[in-house]
């Protein structure tokens, strides 16, 4: 009879072995790139917004709505000087003219060489975590294409790689029903309607960002995002264990029906 000690070692080694397997797995990278992304992101838009806040005592007139174009502005920005032809490169030639009107007469504060200096190497920071993300943003979709091909087709691999990196696995996605992959995202939404009935429950989730939900009225978003996640539903299933391209048929199919629901809208919209 085997000893305890050899069942543990046995199980030890199998866990082991389970462990390394996944840490192979074209998921878990895929996962780990997209979250860095997300995270750069909100790193991005946090120092944008304190650059912002900074450069504004030196020239409070200079507003951009783009935090990176806003950093790589200031990059190249001299108040005194402005160069109006290489801002256009940037901001287009309105925009260089706004800037170069505004800086003639702004109420800004004097700074000194070294403020400037420690301004720019903020705006360089931001600049440059920018650059990083663009490089990951090209890793993500070329891992996304590879492991999941079809839905990358369908939903796009931005959006392929959010879903799977949010449910962990792209098998554990390709179980999922449409109804669930519906709302991917929107979690906290539907755990309130839950709760309580009286509060609606969500229509979309992460499947929001598809350009045809997010541009679609608001009275049709749900029955797009429907038949948005019924594919990315077969899509997944045909990446996750078929491994056959569908992505064509499924995209064509898709593409009909948000034809139907758009038509059904502007005939119900022309009766009223």
């Amino acid at each position: 009879m085997p000893k305890k000690s050899d069942k543990r070692a046995r199980f030890l080694k199998k866990s082991r072995e389970s462990v390394k397997e996944a840490m192979k797995s074209r998921d878990m990278l895929l996962a780990s790139v997209t979250k860095s992304i997300e995270s750069l992101d909100k790193t991005i838009n946090l120092l944008g917004e304190h650059l912002e806040d900074w450069y504004s005592i030196y020239f409070p007139e200079l507003k951009l709505d783009d935090r990176v174009k806003f950093a790589r502005l200031v990059m190249m920005l001299d108040r005194k000087d402005v160069d109006q032809k290489e801002l256009a490169s940037l901001v287009g030639d309105k925009k260089a003219a706004e800037i170069k009107e505004a800086a003639q007469g702004s109420l800004g504060a004097e700074l000194s060489r070294e403020d400037l200096s420690q301004c720019m190497a903020l705006a360089r920071f931001v600049a440059d975590l920018d650059k990083q993300r663009s490089k990951y943003g090209e890793y993500q979709e070329k891992l996304a294409r590879e492991l999941c091909p079809n839905i990358s087709e369908v939903a796009g691999p931005d959006l392929a790689a959010k879903l799977v990196s949010h449910m962990g696995s792209l098998s554990k996605l390709a179980l999922l029903p449409a109804s669930a992959v519906q709302v991917i995202g929107a979690e906290k939404a539907l755990f309130k309607h839950l709760k309580n009935r009286k509060v609606p429950p969500p229509k979309h989730g992460l499947i929001f960002q598809h350009a045809r939900v997010s541009s679609s009225p608001k009275k049709v978003r749900g029955k797009i995002a429907r038949a948005l996640a019924n594919k990315i539903t077969l899509a997944a299933k045909a990446d996750a264990f078929s491994k056959r391209d569908i992505s064509e048929k499924l995209r064509k199919e898709f593409d009909e029906r948000y034809k139907e629901i758009m038509k059904e809208y502007e005939k119900e919209r022309k009766k009223k």
